[in-house]
């Protein structure tokens, strides 16, 4: 009796010790093993991005403080969404990596582990949201159309970043204790992937159709007037940008959708990723990530300087960067 007693115990003990290391259901590595395997490019990975996502949060900062003196008020408040949509990704990502990178850390604290999921994943959402808004204030600036008019505004994109970041917070808190409700994660991330490929599409269609609409003028009028050969230019360089903020876009969500539905997924079988793809994967979504976040902020500080240069007066001069163009 006494022996059934103690076995009864033990296996109470490894159900509660098995409760209290519970691990987040998206299949991870077995980290004993894999961290050992990867020696020194788990370093790299953690450290590495951790501090050059610590970077673009006080670069955000720096650009607050910078675009509330450059930037007219009209689109002060696009710039401040975007920037602090940065910082807060900046941040969720930087703390997450170089704190608890991917949950990997033993530890027993719920909280603990609650705080950096929310923080991951909230990331994501503000990720998003400066990708729209940074379109948004594109769109404005070039008078373009482009969607539903309730869809280009501000308000609309602030919005819905609210409600998914309220959403992202609840799901995660209700799936940590009730790993049966994964559902809610898995439609999370399927939007979070799909509204960010839609923007990418966005920002590809709304550079061709202003460069389809402006080339004719600049063949015109480029060797009367050099100040239009010079607008030109800039435009030029907005477009490249564009597509490339559209491109790399595309991948970044492209790849956040593949981890979502994939072998890495949450309905993947078995609780473990294999190694290697997984570090790559992660790897490379990182890599893309801020590429992302590099390219926001040059078409923003693109997008601030030349329109300081050109100022606001009482009888502002028309500039081939000031136009209006409509969907045909």
């Amino acid at each position: 009796m006494a022996d059934f007693h103690g076995d009864l115990k033990a296996l109470q003990g490894n159900e509660f010790a098995s409760r209290q290391k519970k691990v987040w259901p998206e299949p991870h590595p077995q980290w004993n093993e894999a961290i050992p395997l990867f020696d020194w490019l788990w370093f790299a990975h953690i450290y590495g991005f951790g501090v050059l996502f610590g970077f673009t949060t006080l670069y955000s900062l720096f650009c607050l403080v910078w675009f509330r003196k450059t930037v007219f008020a009209k689109q002060k408040a696009h710039f401040v969404v975007t920037n602090l949509g940065l910082l807060f990704a900046g941040f969720g990502r930087s703390l997450g990596l170089l704190w608890d990178p991917y949950l990997s850390r033993e530890s027993t604290s719920v909280a603990h582990r609650l705080v950096v999921l929310i923080l991951w994943g909230t990331a994501t959402a503000f990720i998003t949201s400066a990708f729209s808004v940074m379109l948004l204030i594109v769109l404005e600036t070039t008078k373009t159309n482009l969607g539903p008019p309730k869809m280009r505004s501000l308000r609309f994109l602030v919005a819905i970043t609210l409600i998914n970041v309220l959403y992202m917070v609840m799901s995660d808190t209700v799936v940590w204790f009730y790993p049966h409700a994964i559902i809610m994660i898995f439609i999370c991330h399927v939007v979070f992937t799909i509204w960010g490929m839609a923007i990418s599409v966005g920002y590809l269609v709304a550079g061709f159709r202003i460069w389809r609409n402006l080339r004719p003028s600049f063949h015109i009028s480029a060797e009367n007037d050099p100040s239009l050969l010079r607008d030109a230019t800039k435009l030029k360089r907005l477009l490249l940008f564009m597509s490339t903020a559209s491109i790399f876009g595309m991948f970044n969500f492209a790849v956040s959708l593949y981890i979502s539905v994939g072998e890495f997924g949450f309905f993947a079988h078995g609780n473990h990723a294999r190694h290697w793809p997984w570090f790559a994967m992660q790897t490379a979504l990182r890599i893309l990530e801020l590429i992302l976040t590099v390219l926001i902020f040059r078409i923003a500080i693109y997008h601030t300087k030349h329109a300081h240069q050109r100022g606001v007066g009482p009888q502002p001069r028309i500039t081939t960067t000031e136009f209006t163009v409509t969907s045909p």
